[in-house]
């Protein structure tokens, strides 16, 4: 479970003066969820910067492949092309949350007729 930060100081403890209205250690009085930020944990920062590298990979590969087609080269042009995909599927299925994975997976298996 994330836990509620400041968004301007990035503390996580509160006073509660009347419902609806906290009061941060830097001195801000909280009254609305914007007022509010979540709390990343570690493994969300690193699904995030694994998803920015494919992200920047994918496109120097779309780089790459404009290249291939300028200079005729069929065999780079597939190479990196299978590539590309590689990492679209990656970026597709791999990041995402495993309990989204599952649902998906149990929907394809239902759409199938014996």
């Amino acid at each position: 479970m994330r836990k509620l930060i400041c968004k301007s100081c990035g503390n996580a403890e509160f006073n509660v003066l009347n419902v609806g209205e906290t009061l941060c250690k830097c001195g801000k009085r909280l009254t609305k969820l914007n007022d509010y930020a979540w709390e990343s944990s570690q493994k969300w920062k690193d699904v995030q910067r694994r998803r920015a590298e494919i992200i920047s990979k994918m496109s120097l590969l779309k780089r790459e492949i404009d290249l291939c087609l300028d200079r005729r080269d069929e065999e780079g042009f597939k190479k990196r092309t299978f590539e590309l995909k590689l990492c679209q599927q990656f970026l597709d299925n791999a990041l995402q949350d495993p309990q989204h994975r599952l649902r998906e997976r149990i929907k394809n298996q239902g759409n199938l007729s014996f």
